[in-house]
């Protein structure tokens, strides 16, 4: 997952890409064979959530054990630039592109999709509490 500063008019890069982390960083993340014969890990729908306290938070997508994993990265400064660190994943049952929101009635809920097959892709939405700077399913 990399990150990169634009300009005043979102048109343009203004400067170089940082990388933030890599899937292979994470312990839980497993090689997959791509039908073209490369083998590789994958980082996929990386969404940012800033909690309560300031925790910059990352959620991404890659394979594991259990299909398609919602992983979770840290924010060491709680910014763009900090050092992320691999956390336990929010959802390990193949489903992935997660994002976070709260609904009218101040519930937080993951919501994402599942399975991760084509044309079985559903969204799900999912509980979660925000604790001590970290999201965990209800």
């Amino acid at each position: 997952i990399c990150a990169v500063q634009l300009t005043e008019d979102l048109k343009a890069a203004a400067g170089d890409a940082k990388i933030l982390f890599r899937a292979s960083e994470a312990g839980w993340a497993e090689k997959v064979r791509h039908s073209s014969g490369k083998v590789g890990y994958v980082t996929d729908g990386p969404f940012l959530w800033r909690t309560a306290d300031g925790t910059l938070l990352c959620l991404w997508a890659s394979f594991s054990q259990g299909g398609y994993t919602e992983g979770v990265a840290v924010s060491d400064n709680g910014e763009i630039d900090g050092t992320f660190t691999q956390v336990e994943p929010l959802f390990m049952d193949d489903g992935g592109h997660g994002m976070v929101f709260r609904a009218l009635d101040g519930q937080l809920y993951l919501t994402l999709h599942s399975p991760n097959t084509t044309l079985e892709e559903r969204p799900f939405f999912h509980p979660i509490i925000e604790r001590d700077g970290r999201l965990y399913r209800n």
